[in-house]
């Protein structure tokens, strides 16, 4: 016999269900108001960046960033704040540089060295000639020719007009087009880098090696790299940061135009004279990065975590405004919010700034490894010298450690500046409703797109590779990829104050919803090896990808950058 409900029944249960919904919703008030009104997002970021400056990993200005950060948690309120260490290599500062041409007529020309480069100790001039090698068989025939030159790393480039659109919103047509599945797609876990990418990095990184020893033996002056952008835009990288590995002489970055120069006077065979001052020097006494961690506790005996992140680290081109001081900015106005409403959540709320990002996820993969899950190391000591990235394998079996069943979620923002629209789920649908409810309160914020694609190069992935969920949110575009990143100019100037409220207000909104919820978020199952079929095709895949592979590499040897 069915069973009905009495309209007394129906009214207490309808009570009951808008009275649970009510505290949700109060909630989302609360923070909407402290995020949007009572903001502390900007004065943030201002400090990060004008205070501080760039960040580059194990720089004097990443320690001062680490050790304020760690002060201004604990001022909000959160508890057990400290510093992870993690092994990295050596330090690097540079105060100032100049590169001037002198002849055939007087000129200053823009560049910033490359990171983890030594100083010229002083102005030093010399002849620019043309350096166009590839490989280390073709480093002899230079044998005995570069004592005192100056270097240039490439041929040019043919500076194209402008063909894309420098800001961009994200409009309905492009978030439609994220909802849906790329069904071909591998898993996140093994689509980082195929067989064909990582041995083309691994030549580069290789011949970078016996370059710099070469360059040590011939005396050479320096090198001169062309950036990868255009319009007067300097973009920089770094050579290795291990100790015995970097690079030999003064290396430096300069303006596409300014590189043009002087490769039309070398064709017109009026021979360039250039003087390079820079300042540059190691820092050797800690050898350890450090990851700025701290949380508002929970009240569950069971010791649930869900945890927020952005990286900390910057290159040194510029402040580091946008990578990644906006998403710093935002982890940390989220768990403000939430300390300053005095929330009492179920699982502890844990804040993470990573450090070492920008030279391959170092900060969070030790973070995984040391406390969530690991991986083995390659058995082969040659393959196990090499950098992780450049690994065959990625490790198997995953071994789970103590924390890994008590991680519910791990939310991250490294996409610049931009406003939240959405959030990929690293192909873990389950997620889909669970999201599109906590989106709820902030849809006349945000479109609240779910998108069931994977996203990479940033710290989720070392929480997504060993099977836990780590997402990263969808953001407008902004300027980001086409101007700002890693060049001279990210700066706080090309930030939007109301983007980094509102993407504030959805992080905090998000990490108070899964502190609070019944049970951890679904999971995706544990990642496995590829099976022989699977494998068969990657590798008819890295085949047709070869080609390809080989024309990045000669691009990536060009420019200096691994």
């Amino acid at each position: 016999m069915k069973q009905y409900l009495t309209a007394t029944t129906a009214s207490v249960l309808a009570l009951a269900v808008s009275q649970a919904l009510a505290a949700d919703l109060e909630m989302a008030n609360k923070i909407r108001h402290e995020g949007l009104y009572q903001s502390e997002v900007l004065h943030t970021l201002e400090y990060l960046t004008d205070e501080i400056g760039p960040r580059l990993t194990a720089s004097p200005q990443m320690t001062a960033a680490n050790q304020w950060t760690l002060k201004r948690l604990q001022s909000w309120g959160l508890k057990n704040a400290e510093l992870h260490p993690f092994e990295f290599g050596r330090g690097w500062s540079s105060s100032a540089s100049s590169i001037v041409l002198t002849a055939p007529r007087a000129v200053s020309l823009h560049g910033i060295p490359v990171a983890w480069t030594p100083g010229t100790n002083g102005p030093v001039a010399g002849e620019v000639m043309m350096f166009d090698v590839n490989t280390e068989a073709e480093l002899a025939q230079y044998a005995g020719k570069l004592r005192g030159k100056f270097l240039m790393m490439g041929e040019d480039l043919k500076i194209e007009p402008p063909n894309t659109i420098i800001f961009e919103r994200l409009g309905s047509d492009k978030l439609n087009s994220l909802k849906d599945a790329d069904v071909g797609a591998r898993p996140s876990y093994e689509s980082a880098m195929t067989k064909a990418l990582r041995a083309s990095r691994k030549q580069a990184y290789q011949f970078n090696k016996a370059l710099s020893a070469f360059l040590v033996k011939e005396q050479a002056a320096g090198v001169i790299y062309r950036s990868s952008r255009q319009g007067g835009l300097v973009r920089v990288f770094g050579k290795s940061h291990k100790i015995g590995e970097t690079f030999g002489v003064p290396a430096i970055i300069i303006e596409q135009e300014d590189y043009g120069q002087l490769l039309r006077m070398l064709d017109r065979k009026e021979q360039p004279q250039l003087t390079l001052d820079i300042k540059a020097q190691f820092h050797d006494d800690d050898k350890n990065a450090y990851n700025t961690l701290a949380e508002i506790p929970g009240s569950d005996k069971n010791g649930e975590v869900v945890m927020v992140g952005a990286h900390l680290d910057s290159w040194h081109a510029s402040d580091g405004a946008v990578d990644n001081g906006a998403g710093v900015a935002v982890a940390m106005e989220a768990v403000r919010i939430l300390s300053k409403l005095k929330v009492k959540p179920k699982r502890t709320i844990r804040i993470a700034l990573w450090s070492g990002e920008e030279q391959g996820l170092y900060g969070s993969r030790a973070y995984v490894n040391d406390f969530l899950a690991s991986r083995p190391a390659p058995t082969d000591p040659a393959e196990k010298a090499l950098p992780r990235y450049l690994w065959s394998s990625p490790g198997w079996p995953i071994a789970p450690k103590a924390g890994y069943d008590k991680l519910s979620v791990y939310l991250n923002m490294d996409n610049g500046s931009g406003r939240f629209r959405g959030i990929y789920t690293e192909g873990n649908v389950a997620v889909k409703p669970v999201f599109t409810d906590w989106f709820g309160p902030y849809m006349d914020l945000s479109s609240g797109t779910v998108s069931p694609r994977s996203t990479g190069g940033t710290d989720h992935e070392s929480f997504d590779d060993v099977g836990l969920p780590g997402f990263q949110f969808i953001q407008d575009p902004l300027d980001y990829s086409t101007r700002l990143h890693h060049t001279h100019i990210d700066s706080i100037d090309h930030v939007i104050e109301d983007d980094l409220k509102q993407a504030s207000v959805i992080m905090a909104g998000f990490l108070y919803e899964a502190a609070m919820a019944e049970k951890k978020l679904p999971r995706k199952p544990m990642p496995t090896p590829a099976s022989t079929v699977q494998q068969q095709r990657q590798d008819l895949e890295s085949q047709k990808e070869r080609r390809k592979a080989e024309l990045e590499a000669k691009s990536t040897l060009e420019s200096g950058q691994l």
